[in-house]
């Protein structure tokens, strides 16, 4: 695969990737995926993957104005819905905004999405939208964590990213939506 295929292009309307309406209206959902989920599922389980300091993708770099290779800490979960896989979670923020963010690092298997949007002192920037392919470093590790290759996840998986902002410092939030989160969706139609 060419070297385009592992970047994502990033929008800033959720019809730009071409979503059908009841994904789009989820991708294009203002609060808390967290709590939609909650909604809609009888046990909600956060599976941590990782949480370590490292580098920040190319345009997770871009979006946080850093400078490229400079480290940030980094978190991936698997939330899980009533024990399938519906949504892969990836936040970076840069190492020396972790002051700002101090529940970040003692999360555990708890979702950031009850510490984000229930703190008045964090704002939210617009959502961006993207198409993730087979190459992109996200869809990778969704691929490993679920023990499958890329090739074999109904591609693309759609994605949604939000920086927030606390105290000055950035954090940028990353959901990857999951093919079992589609079944969930048609499940719960009359929700809408």
């Amino acid at each position: 695969m060419g070297k385009m295929s592992a970047l994502a292009t990033w929008f800033d309307h959720p019809n730009a990737v071409q979503a059908g309406p009841l994904l789009r209206a989820w991708l294009a959902d203002p609060g808390s995926m967290t709590f939609k989920l909650q909604a809609r599922c009888a046990a909600l389980r956060v599976q941590r993957l990782r949480q370590h300091s490292g580098n920040a993708l190319v345009d997770e770099s871009a979006c946080l104005g850093l400078r490229p290779r400079q480290p940030v800490e980094q978190r991936d979960v698997i939330l899980h819905c009533d024990g399938q896989p519906v949504l892969f979670g990836h936040t970076v923020t840069p190492l020396a905004s972790a002051a700002a963010w101090p529940f970040f690092r003692r999360l555990g298997t708890r979702p950031l999405g009850a510490s984000l949007f229930t703190d008045p002192l964090v704002t939210r920037a617009p959502i961006q939208y993207a198409r993730l392919h087979a190459a992109h470093p996200l869809v990778r590790r969704v691929a490993r964590a679920l023990g499958e290759y890329p090739q074999h996840l109904r591609l693309p998986l759609y994605a949604r990213r939000s920086l927030f902002q606390r105290h000055g410092s950035l954090m940028l939030v990353t959901d990857v939506f999951l093919p079992a989160l589609h079944q969930l969706m048609a499940l719960n139609i009359d929700a809408f």
